[in-house]
């Protein structure tokens, strides 16, 4: 088996909230095994009484059935017993799962988010939640007992006849070959066609979500990177399906192959003499019953593997390890700054630097803009200065400390982030500004809000302030939502304030209040602002102008990089020249 047992446990443990509940499972577990085997053994000595009339190993017929009726009773108190317990370990799993998810995923850095998690997230702690409990539930104990059981069957048979001890124990290889096969196939098998299931999942997202793109040029109908999808996805699955077909149909082929083998030698063993009709006639129904016992086990691991990729998601959240943060919060030095020295960023090993050698300054109190082209790394130098990431070389301070050497609480009160994507809570719209500060009282979410110009949307909802704007926000426009994070952002008073293209969904009316509001935050916070409106860029006491390649070209206020004529001063000329743009009817 790729997951060995210890393993199983190993991983069990991390994923409920009492990992000391798996011992007495696992007890027990052994304990119901150890009891069927014995009663499976004790048919070999009851059916010799009966052939014989007389004692076998000290004890006649009458004794045997006592025997096997104290084990028949004990069986089932047992298998009682475990079912309580494994069963109080599945719910266990169901009732912890979501806060040890939870409580991982609220540790690790924001750049953790942008890898594709949000699915699979879902599918964990819902559709796949149930099939995760099936593990803890029917598969792990009866396996751990199927085991035992097979063990007791194989000492037992070593104890009535060393040959028949021998013969079972050779068949014990022969099955674990074939787990190891069948699983292997399975495993193979899926990798063939879930790649592909995943990409016809993305293509089937991405259909429903440009619908209107899709329609506007009537297309809808027919979307070929869909059906491209289907196709490569129906074949993979075909291929795999073969796979996974030919690993049962080899397992179950082979254990008929060991059963026949099993009652052949018996049957020989008989023949010659070497072994009493009546005893054969038992060891054949006893191997009969080995092999279905085995023949489970190799079902059971099968199951499992099939249960594998849920373990593996599971485990690779639980085992995500957030970026290391010191115990004890720093000491601010400079609070209200932010500095950048030499810093050189990659969103991946071997990929082209997003940062090459950053070096800015942003005194507290100032407000400096980035500006420059896409994909020179402005958004990623906000990133870097909220630590969703670690930069690879250099260093990023905010207050006058690096953010490697402070708390993940100490250096998110210091800062307000307005990204471009804003998210906002189904709740109401108060509740939404209420989110940037938890105790502010209702006279100052309505004075950031009115500062924000998030009144007038309270007028245009039919229910005002207590208003539901929706998962997401889908109840307002684009340009409202940034408006409803600029009103948190205000609300929070954090001493620093990130706003990347705060002003880019609005409209020319409203953005005159995110403008006012950008000004109200210039009076109590420094602000550092992505964005290409010109007024918003014009008004910075310093302008950092990045190239295409993640490097500081020019800094400097407005007038001075004007008067250089350089790289800004052509960026400057196109921005205008672009923003003065008009439609007419000629």
């Amino acid at each position: 088996m790729n997951l060995p047992l210890v393993d199983i446990v190993r991983r069990m443990s991390r994923m409920i909230s009492r990992p000391e509940q798996m011992r007495p499972a696992l007890a027990i577990s052994v304990l119901a095994g150890l009891i069927e085997g014995l009663a499976l053994a004790a048919l070999l000595p009851t059916i010799s009484a009966l052939a014989e009339d007389g004692p076998v190993w000290g004890l006649k017929l009458t004794g045997w059935l006592t025997v096997l009726a104290i084990l028949a009773v004990a069986g089932f108190a047992v298998n009682y017993a475990q079912s309580r317990a494994n069963y109080a370990v599945a719910l266990d799993f169901l009732r912890s799962i979501h806060r040890l998810t939870g409580d991982r995923v609220a540790k690790q850095p924001l750049g953790w988010f942008a890898r594709p998690v949000a699915g699979k997230l879902s599918r964990m702690v819902s559709t796949e939640l149930m099939s995760a409990g099936e593990i803890f539930a029917h598969m792990f104990g009866p396996l751990v007992s199927r085991i035992t059981a097979a063990a007791v069957i194989i000492v037992a048979a070593w104890l009535w006849h060393p040959l028949l001890g021998l013969i079972l124990t050779a068949a014990v290889p022969v099955f674990a070959v074939i787990t190891l096969l069948s699983t292997g196939l399975m495993r193979k098998g899926r990798a063939r066609h879930e790649p592909e299931e995943i990409v016809l999942a993305d293509r089937i997202v991405e259909y429903a979500q440009c619908q209107g793109a899709l329609r506007s040029s009537g297309r809808s109908a027919d979307f070929p990177p869909l059906g491209t999808a289907l196709d490569r996805a129906y074949a993979a699955k075909k291929r795999g399906l073969w796979l996974e077909s030919a690993g049962m149909l080899l397992s179950g082929m082979v254990t008929q192959g060991v059963v026949v083998a099993l009652i052949s030698a018996t049957g020989s063993l008989a023949v010659a003499g070497t072994l009493e009709p009546i005893p054969a006639l038992a060891f054949i129904g006893l191997a009969l019953r080995f092999s279905s016992t085995v023949s489970a086990i190799t079902e059971s691991a099968v199951a499992l593997e099939s249960r594998r990729p849920l373990l593996d998601a599971l485990d690779e959240v639980l085992t995500a390890e957030p970026l290391p943060e010191p115990a004890a919060p720093a000491v601010l030095t400079a609070p209200g700054t932010v500095e950048l020295t030499d810093v050189l960023f990659r969103y991946a090993p071997g990929a082209e630097p997003a940062l090459r050698e950053v070096s800015l300054s942003v005194p507290a109190g100032s407000m400096v803009a980035l500006v420059g082209p896409s994909g020179s790394g402005k958004t990623t130098i906000a990133r870097v200065i909220s630590r969703f990431y670690d930069v690879e070389a250099g260093t990023v301070a905010v207050g006058g400390v690096p953010v490697t050497a402070q708390t993940g609480a100490q250096l998110m009160a210091q800062l307000s982030l307005v990204f471009q994507d804003v998210y906002l809570f189904d709740d109401t719209l108060e509740a939404n500004i209420a989110v940037g500060r938890e105790d502010a009282t209702e006279a100052e979410i309505r004075q950031a809000a009115e500062l924000a110009g998030v009144r007038e949307i309270a007028k245009r909802l039919p229910g005002g302030w207590q208003s539901r704007v929706g998962e997401g926000g889908r109840a307002l426009s684009g340009g409202e939502r940034q408006r409803v994070a600029i009103a948190r952002a205000l609300l929070k008073r954090a001493p620093i304030v990130l706003l990347d293209e705060a002003t880019s969904a609005l409209d020319v009316e409203n953005e005159a209040h995110v403008v006012a509001a950008i000004e109200r935050l210039r009076e109590q916070a420094t602000v550092l602002v992505i964005a290409h409106r010109l007024d918003t860029i014009a008004r910075a006491d310093l302008i950092v102008q990045l190239d295409g390649d993640g490097r500081v070209v020019a800094q400097g206020t407005h007038a001075e990089l004007l008067s250089a004529a350089g790289t800004y001063a052509r960026f400057w000329q196109h921005l205008h020249s672009a923003q003065g743009w008009r439609l007419t009817n000629h």
